[in-house]
């Protein structure tokens, strides 16, 4: 998994404090994808991923990953396939 021990900790802390982390079963009953419900999670807990150069963000991700790590990371702290 591409990402920094330390941007790791905090994405899993915002996406473990979000509202929707603990719907999964919900998403799974209204026949969601798991993909949907990672990235909610992450849009639900209010961290915004930057670039480290010209998009801000609370995180810079973007920085050195793309959206293919970003959702490792996602399956990786909650669990989904």
């Amino acid at each position: 998994m591409k990402i920094k021990q330390s941007d790791y900790e905090l994405l899993k802390t915002h996406v473990e404090g979000s509202r929707v982390y603990p719907m999964l079963l919900e998403y799974r009953e209204a026949g969601l994808s798991d993909m949907r419900y990672r990235w909610d999670c992450l849009y639900s807990s209010g961290l915004t991923i930057g670039d480290g150069v010209g998009m801000p963000g609370d995180i810079d991700l973007y920085a050195y990953m793309d959206d293919t790590h970003i959702d490792t990371a996602l399956r990786k702290i909650t669990g989904t396939k």
